[in-house]
């Protein structure tokens, strides 16, 4: 047989017939029940039909509930309801992205006439309303794309929370407390894989770590001088660092664990110093520490989503502090600099002082990393 031509099926039967599969396995059950994917061109374009044909029918039946009581309401939870069913029993590229869209709709339908219902000046309410359904549908709606969204509603819900009920001076917790759940998550893959709540992990992740970052680029925000003294969308930076720092701390130990020599003072002394000095020189800008760390988690794990969102996320931030925060122009490149001549030295030390021979580079990385 041509290895062009061997199919899912043909991997699986293989698989079985050489008892390399257990019997209602939740991995058998997956390969089995996997739809055959189309092209990617072929999916774009019945997803883009999918969300045209939702949308389209979606306006006339919210124009239609407008002659009824509380008619966004009970249409959006019409919705909401037909959406999960639709998504549990058809696996059709269609069906699903049309199932997406209405459960959209619908959360926005149900929202809005909750807050109809309320009364547009109890905000707290309507953001309290949004979180706890957010955390419902996590759970409730099995697709992952919906499951980032949701949790990217709920960390946001709980974010301006924080606004509204002004106790700002907590919002630099919120960050290193998603990092903190996002590591803890990353640390439990392997037996939360092979649990019923394998479909949850990656979506988990991903939520908490765009949450994590969205938090962390509030404290670029600029705040006119004139509101300064009244208002501060992120006030003490440094509190973010210093628990990112704690963070950061732990996840270097993990992988200093495996290309150190535990007996080598030297060598640990040298790797603490450098993080410590990286930390420092993040005193004001707790988002270099957060692409750092989730960095060093892709790096880790061989997840290159990881890698690239950090990178990304890293050169975002740096934008985003250069051109955002109230502070000299001076302090900012000062900031940089050091921060980046921090991390190259970080590099050349583990590389030529503090590395156990063969560890080079990030093939070897890969096999010595740490499994957390």
């Amino acid at each position: 047989m041509s290895l062009s031509n061997v199919t899912l099926h043909d991997v699986v039967s293989t698989l079985r017939a050489e008892n390399l599969l257990n019997e209602g396995s939740a991995t058998l059950e997956y390969l089995e029940n996997r739809p055959d994917l189309q092209p990617w061109y072929i999916r774009t374009m019945v997803g883009f039909g999918a969300w045209l044909a939702s949308l389209l029918l979606i306006g006339f039946v919210a124009g239609f509930s407008l002659a009824m009581d509380g008619g966004y309401a009970l249409i959006g939870l019409v919705l909401i309801v037909a959406a999960i069913l639709v998504r549990r029993h058809y696996d059709s590229d269609f069906l699903i992205q049309c199932a997406l869209a209405s459960s959209l709709a619908g959360q926005a339908l149900v929202a809005y006439g909750f807050a109809e219902t309320v009364g547009h000046d109890e905000f707290e309410i309507f953001l309290g309303f949004v979180l706890v359904v957010s955390s419902v549908l996590f759970f409730l709606f099995p697709d992952r794309i919906h499951r980032v969204i949701m949790v990217l509603l709920a960390s946001g819900s709980l974010t301006t929370l924080f606004y509204v009920w002004e106790v700002n001076s907590l919002v630099p917790l919120l960050g290193p407390a998603f990092s903190g759940a996002l590591i803890f998550v990353h640390r439990q893959i392997p037996s939360l894989i092979a649990s019923r709540y394998a479909a949850l992990v990656r979506p988990l992740m991903h939520g908490l770590m765009l949450s994590a970052f969205g938090v962390l680029l509030i404290s670029t925000v600029y705040v006119l001088p004139e509101l300064g003294a009244e208002f501060q969308f992120y006030p003490r930076p440094w509190l973010s660092t210093i628990l990112l720092g704690g963070l950061f701390l732990y996840i270097g130990t993990q992988i200093a664990q495996t290309i150190v020599n535990t007996a080598n003072m030297t060598a640990i002394l040298v790797i603490y110093g450098i993080m410590v000095v990286i930390i420092a020189c993040s005193w004001a800008a707790p988002g270099l520490l957060l692409g750092l760390i989730v960095v060093m988690l892709g790096a880790t794990s061989g997840n290159k989503t990881f890698i690239g969102a950090g990178i990304g996320f890293f050169a975002i931030f740096l934008a985003s502090y250069f051109y955002g925060i109230e502070v000299s122009m001076l302090t900012k490149s000062i900031t940089l600099i050091a921060t980046g001549l921090a991390i190259l030295l970080s590099r050349w030390a583990i590389l030529k002082l503090v590395a156990t021979p063969g560890w080079r580079g990030s093939g070897h990385a890969e096999t010595n990393a740490p499994s957390f």
